[in-house]
């Protein structure tokens, strides 16, 4: 991991224990000693789970910058035939390719090792013509890298934080960020295998739609080269399933 990767991370996991620990804090009834039993305890206990993982450490990339590429490629009309798919096209030169997919990100400089990424991580074919095919839209990846630690780590600044933005006021009139849950304590085990279907399949078709209306309202190439500053924030939305042991006998274990 490079120097400046190194240090980002390093501060997206600072801020994340600033989060955790904010909430831990506001608790009237954990109290600084508690709390230093508590962060022992973790830290233990995130020593062994870390031992049996064992993650392989792949190069670092940059998870949102393959995404938006990602988008691009299966979006951008310059990138699609008649019946709006993706055709083949070339790594080197002018649109429609690959080198221009990443410099309309303006990160030209990480299409060697965006392009490496992709086809390591099956996102990306080539025919024998030397093109390139996209073969889906989103990113899984299934080993534990440096950029999915990180993302961990803002994931869970970013929900703390609008828990915390969220309850800060009590007028009902302010915009507040969702945040919502649905879940049972008590689902059969026969179901889990249903449920993980069902939530991919709906929760891909929330973070597609919620990814094409970012996608369409981003600052554009010709508004950045303006002398007038545009203000900008991130945004974005995390989605996630999950399923967890029962304290009753017969149920998810």
């Amino acid at each position: 991991m490079k120097p400046r990767s190194s240090s980002n991370a390093h501060s997206n996991i600072e801020r994340m224990l600033s989060a955790i620990f904010t909430m831990c804090l506001l608790n009237e009834g954990i109290d600084q000693l508690q709390l230093d039993e508590l962060v022992r305890r973790g830290r233990a206990k995130a020593s062994q789970r870390a031992q049996r993982l064992r993650p392989h450490r792949e190069q670092a990339v940059d998870l949102v910058l393959l995404g938006s590429v990602l988008h691009r490629w299966n979006r951008s009309a310059k990138y699609l035939d008649p019946e709006a798919r993706p055709f083949p096209i070339k790594a080197i030169g002018p649109a429609p390719s690959i080198q221009a997919l990443f410099r309309a990100e303006h990160r030209g400089g990480d299409l060697e090792q965006g392009i490496e990424k992709m086809m390591s991580a099956g996102l990306i074919s080539r025919n024998r013509s030397g093109l390139y095919l996209p073969r889906k839209d989103l990113i899984l990846l299934h080993s534990l890298t440096p950029e999915m630690v990180a993302n961990l780590a803002l994931s869970i600044n970013r929900l703390i934080e609008t828990l915390l933005q969220n309850t800060a006021t009590s007028r009902r009139t302010v915009s507040r960020f969702i945040e919502r849950n649905a879940l049972v304590s008590d689902l059969p085990k026969r179901h889990l295998e249903e449920f993980k279907a069902f939530s991919r399949e709906q929760g891909a078709v929330l973070v597609a739609t919620m990814n094409d209306w970012l996608e369409s309202r981003r600052q554009s190439k010709r508004r950045r080269r303006r002398t007038t500053k545009v203000s900008t924030v991130g945004a974005g939305i995390h989605v996630f399933a999950f399923s967890e042991p029962s304290n009753k006998r017969g149920l998810l274990r």
